[in-house]
């Protein structure tokens, strides 16, 4: 019989994210699950990490599983629970559930989500970040509310349990020598025979972030992305209504070719 793994669970919406309770209820049978979560949101910070200033740790519980809120960013929160706060490095490094898809190398890069399992890769842990693709209307009505329209709380209540399940079974055991993380992305879509295909990052890039509000004061707020739904993208993948799984490798990076 296997070791119960124990895996490190993390996001970047920060701990009052629907979806964080979503994920630990799924995947805690599975395994034993610590919790290390922003104390608030902090997407598109990437890898991004706190130089100045303390970090404020604060022990929580949420579904009956322990763990800690911090006052910095997702990969602040790894490397914290691993260097400093945790006996002993975890097996496995588990982030999300994203609020919305993570898709393409321009929004991966920025994605708060990703970054806190390449901070888990760095210290030699694999990782699987998970994401969950939405309607637009669903963002507008997150940041005003906090919470998500019912029909969507019923779909995903009924499908993430059954999605996780999935991922865990697939990609618990990482088929690498070295730690890499696999970026999953769930379509918001119900079928039956819905399955999980191995796809590469599409060429998908964001241009403009921020909206002039006043003389010499910008906002956040994206216009609209180049999209690259090219033959086994991830784009591609989620447009058909499957599960996208993309392999991120940190030692690929930067070799000469």
């Amino acid at each position: 019989m296997s070791q119960t793994k124990t895996v490190l669970i993390t996001n970047d919406d920060s701990i009052d994210s629907p979806f964080l309770e979503l994920a630990i209820r799924s995947l805690k049978k599975f395994c034993n699950l610590v919790v290390a979560v922003p104390a608030t949101e902090h997407s598109w910070k990437g890898k991004s990490m706190t130089r100045h200033g303390p970090i404020k740790v604060e022990s929580i519980r949420i579904a009956e599983c322990e763990g800690w809120a911090i006052s910095g960013t997702p990969a602040d929160c790894v490397n914290l629970a691993i260097h400093n706060l945790m006996p002993k490095k975890p097996d496995l490094v588990i982030s999300g559930i994203n609020i919305g898809k993570n898709i393409g190398l321009g929004f991966s890069l920025a994605s708060g989500t990703i970054g806190a399992c390449l901070e888990g890769n760095i210290a030699g842990i694999p990782g699987i970040a998970l994401s969950q693709e939405l309607v637009p209307s669903d963002f507008l009505y997150w940041d005003k509310n906090r919470k998500f329209p019912k029909e969507t709380e019923v779909f995903v209540e009924r499908t993430i349990p059954i999605n996780c399940e999935m991922i865990w079974q697939q990609y618990s055991n990482p088929d690498s020598q070295h730690p890499i993380t696999w970026n999953i992305n769930f379509p918001y879509v119900a079928k039956k025979d819905i399955t999980i295909c191995r796809t590469t990052l599409s060429k998908t890039f964001y241009g403009q972030c921020f909206q002039e509000q006043t003389e010499q004061e910008y906002k956040f707020g994206l216009a609209k992305a180049s999209i690259d739904n090219s033959l086994n993208t991830d784009v591609a993948v989620l447009e058909e209504g499957n599960i996208s799984a993309t392999m991120i490798d940190i030692t690929t990076l930067g070799q000469i070719i």
